[in-house]
């Protein structure tokens, strides 16, 4: 008794239309990529068509004169010259 096993080409293009371009992972088409504005230090992903957070977030605002130690994460005191 034979098998025949019948299978079908995967799709491997298509005819996308108006600026949409090909998604060979998911197979299908896609809207056109446009950078978007991205704000606060925020990163445009061209995979995900989406703003996303800042990789290092940027340092506190230290106050009354301190300064940000990125060593030890924190703000520290100003630095008092010896004399």
């Amino acid at each position: 008794m034979a098998v025949v096993t019948v299978a079908a080409p995967a799709v491997s293009s298509a005819d996308c239309g108006a600026g949409e371009w090909w998604d060979p992972v998911a197979s299908v088409c896609r809207p056109p990529v446009v950078p978007l504005g991205c704000e606060n230090g925020a990163w445009w992903d061209p995979v995900a068509n989406t703003c996303r957070p800042p990789v290092v977030p940027p340092p506190p605002l230290c106050d009354n004169g301190w300064w940000w130690d990125p060593v030890g994460n924190a703000c520290r005191p100003p630095l008092i010259p010896p004399g």
